[in-house]
């Protein structure tokens, strides 16, 4: 509980007596004690709902406002109560210059959020958020620490994960999760950064300390509309005021040219191909175990150590995934015996290369692979483990990038033997319409499986597909719904793979 001139002090001067339990965007979750906090959003304008806020009770409201000189301004709203023993009440309308802004650093101020309270790191990037987040975590627990994760897959203690609607929740839910983490003795928050999180100041006030760059490839260009937009967002993330440490992937292309933009501020790459980097990886073995390697890491002036590593992770994707953790907590002081002795434990994250087989049956990966970067590597990856034929079946998302369709089947067809074209989350499109779009990316288009029915086409696959083949379903991950005409319907593929093959999850 704080009172709300405490709260804005920071900004400017409130003369107003109300005191505030908890802050809240939804106006159907405003009452009395509430602050409702009135924003512009992507689709729902949330200063269309002041009244409803204040007729539900609400203490206050905070309103965005894009004027400069409406700063601070104070409109009071009447409310009569209908009971005769309560009387009527002024409800304050207060004015704030570029809210959507500062929400985070306001949240951050009621929740006493701060680097005293608990490291957080961020990671960002494309592709391999999730499981990056997740070794983060694996890797703090082993350490003898408690860990939290938000992103993906929830939010909450590691094994104790919420289910979350967005990668990167909203500015107050953020704060509000990261004092609860804090409270339940969690010293570190591993947490997936999007870029419309950045975009929009969701994370604006988190105090990372660490920040982890992963890679970048096309996508949500619907929301950013180009490469560029999308790029400059993800980089947001390393000039945060906290940031100490820095992770950067010196095998993307856009990681190299931040290595060299920020070369002053002392950030560290990771890489599996260039041997200059502080961390770097060879003598690389794949295997039906996992993958093998050495690592090469930098210590006290700059002089190299290296260790052997060995990771249950399929890919060099994956690999590349254990390097980023790696090199973002030894840069947080903790020491690298002690990462490697955890590192051989760290178990796959349900949905990103997740294996399903027994003897008499082909091989099933689960991978949530939906862009055409994360397909191509996907297949790469297991290109190395496989002795037969390596399939594909993937779809493509409905009221998505367009552009990304014809891509994704051209990287399907140059990584796999055999291509499957289905659906993945239609929503209010044709998914006939989308797997057309699809082929139009492909150059041998005869040759394709298509099947609008998701469970009909892995089921015919798996049917064909022979022991020492390996089928990729790519797409859905953990995800345990298919979206068609606008309404979820429940679809767990990591259960259907686990029955596939005699087993259950």
């Amino acid at each position: 509980m704080m009172l709300l001139k405490d709260l804005l002090a920071p900004w400017f001067h409130y003369a107003g007596a109300e005191s505030i339990d908890e802050l809240v965007l939804d106006s159907r979750q405003a009452s009395q004690g509430k602050l409702f906090v009135a924003l512009p959003g992507y689709q729902v304008d949330g200063r269309n709902f002041i009244e409803q806020a204040i007729n539900s009770g609400a203490s206050a409201v905070l309103t965005h406002t894009d004027q400069p000189d409406e700063h601070s301004a104070v409109e009071y709203k009447l409310v009569e109560y209908s009971h005769v023993e309560q009387k009527a009440q002024q409800i304050p309308v207060i004015s704030f210059f570029q809210l959507n802004r500062q929400l985070s650093a306001i949240a951050a101020q009621f929740y006493q959020v701060s680097t005293q309270s608990i490291n957080v790191i961020g990671i960002t990037g494309t592709n391999g958020k999730t499981s990056v987040n997740q070794i983060i975590a694996q890797l703090i627990e082993a350490s003898g620490q408690k860990a939290a994760v938000m992103g993906t897959l929830g939010n909450g203690p590691l094994g104790e994960l919420v289910e979350s609607g967005n990668t990167t929740a909203d500015a107050i839910t953020v704060m509000r999760q990261l004092a609860e983490f804090s409270s339940l003795g969690c010293s570190t928050c591993a947490m997936e950064v999007s870029s419309h999180g950045l975009s929009q100041g969701r994370v604006e006030a988190v105090p990372f300390s660490t920040a982890v760059f992963t890679n970048l490839s096309r996508d949500h260009l619907d929301f950013h509309g180009d490469m560029q937009s999308y790029g400059a967002a993800k980089k947001r993330l390393f000039s945060f005021p906290h940031v100490r440490h820095g992770v950067i992937n010196a095998d993307d292309d856009i990681g190299k040219k931040w290595l060299n933009e920020l070369s002053d501020r002392g950030y560290q790459s990771y890489s599996l191909i260039n041997p200059n980097a502080d961390y770097f990886c060879d003598a690389i073995h794949y295997h039906n175990q996992g993958v093998s390697a050495r690592l090469h890491y930098r210590v006290a002036d700059n002089r190299r150590a290296t260790i052997k590593l060995n990771t249950a992770l399929l890919g060099a994707f994956n690999l590349a995934n254990v390097l980023a953790a790696v090199a973002a907590l030894h840069q947080q002081g903790i020491e690298m015996a002690t990462l490697n002795a955890a590192i051989a434990n760290v178990k796959p994250v349900a949905g990103r290369m997740e294996t399903f087989s027994n003897e008499e049956t082909a091989t099933i990966v689960v991978d949530y692979a939906h862009t055409p970067d994360a397909l191509e590597q996907a297949l790469a990856a297991l290109r190395l483990h496989c002795d037969g034929q390596l399939w594909c079946v993937f779809g493509c998302g409905g009221d998505r990038d367009k552009g990304k369709r014809p891509l994704m089947a051209r990287a399907a067809e140059q990584g796999a033997d055999r291509v499957v074209i289905t659906s993945d989350n239609a929503r209010s499109e044709d998914p006939q319409q989308i797997i057309d779009d699809a082929k139009q990316g492909l150059s041998h288009p005869a040759l394709a499986i298509c099947e609008v029915d998701r469970v009909t086409a892995i089921k015919r696959v798996v049917a064909h597909a022979k022991p020492g083949d390996i089928v990729l379903l790519a797409g859905k991950g953990h995800e345990t719904y298919q979206e068609v005409a606008g309404e979820k319907h429940h679809y767990d593929e990591r259960a259907l793979a686990a029955e596939l093959v005699g087993g259950t999850l």
